[in-house]
């Protein structure tokens, strides 16, 4: 029996469920750490939001008439200066989170239209 053939099947097996189970809760957590810097600082987080819808739609726009190449360089371009705008200071890595979540959220949109 070659033990390195059984430690892949069963690694095989059990990895993708391990993935599926990790993925869970690094959601979850980050759904719970949103939920407090929500509670925290609600306009900020409001903004923030605001910011990354709006610069996703903006770098979608931009892409499809070939405006852009690198539509999340220019979405995190957008959605800084409209913070900047507003007057709110934020680390540019929550804006870049502001910006995955519009674009999950957008795609979820999209695949619920497309299966409908």
């Amino acid at each position: 029996m070659d033990w390195n053939e059984l430690l892949q099947g069963v690694l095989m097996q059990v990895l993708p469920f391990l993935a599926v189970a990790l993925t869970g809760w690094a959601l979850a957590q980050m759904r719970l750490a949103w939920g407090k810097f929500e509670a925290t600082k609600p306009d900020v987080a409001y903004f923030l939001e605001q910011a990354g819808r709006f610069a996703v739609d903006a770098a979608e726009q931009m892409g499809l008439v070939g405006l852009i190449d690198e539509k999340k360089t220019y979405a995190l371009q957008i959605a800084e200066d409209w913070m900047a705008l507003k007057g709110v200071k934020v680390d540019l890595h929550l804006i870049e989170a502001a910006i995955e979540a519009a674009v999950l959220e957008a795609n979820q949109i999209k695949e619920m239209r497309d299966n409908y």
